[in-house]
């Protein structure tokens, strides 16, 4: 076995791990890849240079370019051969039906630009096609968690009852509520597995003012909450307190995630328009793209306006462009934009035509800008149904519960008494088991606290976005969670001493 061989099957045996992790967002990857590619070959660059260039790219895609660069390289293969070998030794059906069409094209001598253009539009057909196929999925799982949740939620009804009523095992009553929480934990991994895979945020967005402030309140305030909980558990304020405490602590985590999120959608669905526009000024006028912004008309993308001024007067200050670019994409959060950016710059610093370079690098912001309302279409109607009935089951759980502890603690001392009297026959007709009802208490608290979770997990996996949505989404079910185990045993008791007693 000579040494290149070896090579590639040790590569091949790291690319399959590595598809394995990454093959939710390969299409998405690879939508940018190719996208990367038709940009900068457009600038007639050499054959090499593309591929040196497309091995640099933070994203899983990159190494199976990075390996036809290798191979090419260091180890003397045509770039068509390379192609077909790594495409050969690839697991990814996507990665591999790519690079072999590659080969196919390198070998027959077609010109990178036009084929990787074509690519980058059927690669855009194909992230869009399963981005939508996403979407629809993830229409009939929120769907079916509702009606899973509230099945749940019927059976842990089902079983207090049954504790009055008859002699239940307080382990079987135990085991179907484990059972019920389970059921409500599937539907929420559901959800996350169907929904589309995107990244939005970039993974060096520290640089982004919104994101430092979500990312600051939850160093501080997801700590609060957890002490405000146990300070008022431990002070006597009952659970129901101690959810709204610690909901109003996390709360304000929660808005700053949304502010960053729709910040970043606002931004993203704005820099396609920015691109094309200064690439049509730079082409227009035959002037360079950093003259080109002192004469665009930012009103058509007015959420980006402070950041393009502040990207124009560091390249007035003759910074070094690219630092200025990666500075601007980085200070808005976007991973979106900052592969835009990307593929826009390199494309005009190696000298493609501004027009057609900025026409290629939208197009990534542009397709996702869609797609994304499509999605937030489902996750919006979705969000709203799944707090009202989180609040409705939570209410008429405790309510069920409260009312079953108050007709025990009244019935008991009758029933005993009537019981002593009655005769055999009757009792097996006729009878209550008031043994083991204070369970329901201890049985149902847990139930409503993971309720809360798994649907606020259900909610942010629907909507997408930055993890600090989780914490706005968690701060609404604890709360509604707390209200109501404050305020429903008020109501019941309410009820039960305007009943008069014999």
């Amino acid at each position: 076995m000579n040494f290149s061989t070896f090579w590639l099957q040790r590569r091949s045996r790291e690319s399959t791990k590595k598809d394995s992790i990454d093959s939710e967002y390969l299409s998405f990857d690879l939508f940018y890849q190719l996208s990367y590619m038709s940009s900068i070959a457009a600038a007639g660059i050499s054959r090499s240079q593309i591929f040196e260039f497309a091995s640099k790219l933070p994203c899983s895609s990159s190494s199976y370019f990075r390996e036809i660069h290798f191979l090419a390289k260091q180890m003397r293969y045509d770039y068509a051969v390379a192609c077909r070998t790594v495409g050969e030794a690839t697991e990814a059906e996507s990665a591999r039906s790519l690079l072999l069409r590659l080969a196919s094209s390198l070998g027959s001598g077609e010109k990178e630009a036009d084929f990787l253009a074509q690519e980058a539009k059927v690669q855009a057909e194909s992230f869009k096609n399963q981005y939508e196929r996403g979407v629809e999925s993830l229409r009939k799982w929120t769907e079916a968690y509702a009606a899973l949740i509230v099945s749940a939620a019927l059976i842990v009804m089902v079983a207090a009852i049954s504790m009055l009523i008859y002699s239940v095992a307080t382990s079987f009553t135990v085991s179907l509520v484990g059972v019920t929480i389970c059921i409500a934990i599937a539907g929420s991994w559901a959800i996350y597995r169907v929904s589309p895979k995107e990244v939005r945020i970039h993974t060096s967005s520290s640089k982004c003012a919104a994101y430092s402030r979500a990312r600051w309140l939850a160093r501080i305030l997801v700590p609060a909450a957890i002490s405000g909980f146990f300070i008022t558990l431990l002070t006597g304020f009952g659970v129901g307190w101690a959810l709204i405490i610690g909901a109003i602590l996390i709360f304000p985590v929660g808005i700053a995630g949304v502010i960053f999120d729709r910040q970043i959608r606002k931004k993203d669905t704005d820099i396609s328009t920015f691109l094309r526009s200064l690439g049509n000024v730079a082409s227009a006028v035959e002037i360079t793209v950093s003259n080109a912004l002192e004469r665009l008309d930012m009103r058509s993308t007015a959420t980006l306006a402070k950041d393009v001024k502040r990207l124009h007067s560091r390249l007035v200050s003759r910074l070094k462009p690219e630092v200025c670019w990666q500075r601007f994409s980085l200070e808005t959060g976007s991973e979106t934009i900052y592969r835009s950016v990307k593929m826009f710059n390199d494309a005009a610093r190696l000298g493609g035509d501004p027009e057609e370079v900025g026409e290629r690098s939208s197009l990534l912001a542009m397709t996702l800008d869609f797609l994304r309302a499509k999605r937030n279409q489902v996750s919006s109607s979705f969000s709203l149904l799944a707090f009202a009935m989180h609040a409705a089951l939570v209410a008429l759980l405790v309510f069920v519960v409260q009312v079953i502890l108050l007709f025990g603690d009244v019935v008991e001392g009758i029933y005993t008494q009537g019981v002593a009297e009655a005769q055999a026959k009757a009792l097996e007709v006729f009878s209550f088991n008031f043994a083991g009802i204070h369970i329901l208490e201890t049985v149902a608290l847990p139930f409503i606290l993971l309720l809360s979770v798994s649907t606020a997990f259900a909610v942010k996996a629907a909507d997408g976005g930055n993890t600090y949505k989780f914490f706005g989404y968690l701060a609404i079910t604890l709360g509604l969670s707390g209200v109501g185990l404050v305020l429903v045993p008020m109501v019941v008791d309410n009820i039960f001493t305007s009943i008069p007693t014999m």
